[in-house]
């Protein structure tokens, strides 16, 4: 990696790096910043060999973005760690709009984790999750803990939502009441999208064991990214793997979704079968 100025304008950049560090505090945030330039670039050439070899991109910031006041200059990003950050979150797993927009005013000091589960508790998320997520929201643990204890009328909202189609919350058996183990190889044993049911109930409680889908967002982070990892090739590798595992497990939960929702009645009638059939026996 060659960070040697080529030009009269990369020069004076690096010219502008150089400040009298007057705290220890100042001293720690410059080698952070620098320590996080070097990973990222690092990284870039780890990862996307090619797209390195072939950038034109300028591992330094323009000229002109040495004048922005608000931002000191060790806190921005140059547009090779940008065009990086871009690829990343292109082919590898994905970031918050609002992780890769503040991108381009201060440091990513670490990888973001975006939620990408069903975050139904969070201010009105259960209002904005679809038909066949809140069919689906008794039938989980932690669903029905909200429907008898925290919502004082939580019965009630879900008769109102389903009453048209003869579905009631009185005929829904408690989950603890349940057999996992017998549910599991009834379901193992269909040929319809029932049988993701025990995954997408799994994603409804944040059980999964994946980063991506147990964790809510953090209202810290504006409801945006709940954690995240340092910049490292074993984080990425991490990451991007628990993505693609992330990417199955909503990919059949969702199939059970629109399965559900393309014939309401008669699948929710279907599921409340199963769901009876797999009951523990006394």
């Amino acid at each position: 990696m060659n960070l040697v100025p080529n030009s009269t304008a990369e020069a004076i950049y690096s010219l502008r790096q150089c400040q009298f560090i007057i705290n220890s505090s100042k001293a720690l945030d410059y080698l952070e910043a620098q320590l996080n330039l070097y990973q990222l670039l690092a990284l870039y050439q780890h990862f996307f060999p090619l797209e390195w070899a072939t950038s034109q991109t300028s591992l330094y910031l323009p000229i002109d973005a040495s004048h922005t006041k608000a931002v000191s200059l060790e806190n921005r990003h140059s547009p090779r760690e940008l065009e990086f950050i871009t690829l990343v979150y292109t082919h590898l797993f994905p970031m918050s709009f609002w992780a890769v927009e503040s991108a381009h005013e201060e440091r990513l000091q670490a990888i973001p984790i975006t939620s990408m589960g069903v975050d139904w508790q969070i201010e009105e998320g259960i209002e904005n999750l679809r038909i066949g997520w809140k069919l689906l929201i008794p039938f989980s643990k932690e669903g029905r803990y909200w429907l008898d204890d925290v919502e004082l009328e939580g019965s009630e909202w879900f008769d109102s939502e389903f009453e048209a189609h003869q579905i009631y919350y009185k005929d829904i058996h408690a989950p603890d009441k349940i057999d996992n183990k017998r549910l599991r190889r009834l379901c193992c044993e269909l040929t319809t999208p029932l049988q993701f049911l025990p995954l997408a109930l799994k994603l409804l409680d944040h059980e999964t064991k994946n980063i991506w889908l147990d964790e809510s967002p953090d209202e810290m982070n504006y409801g945006l990214y709940a954690s995240s990892l340092p910049w490292s090739k074993s984080s990425i590798n991490l990451v991007h793997r628990k993505w693609k595992q992330a990417s199955r497990i909503l990919d059949a939960a969702y199939c059970l979704i629109e399965w559900l929702e393309a014939d309401l009645n008669t699948h929710a009638q279907l599921l409340l079968q199963l769901w009876t059939r797999a009951l523990k026996r006394a």
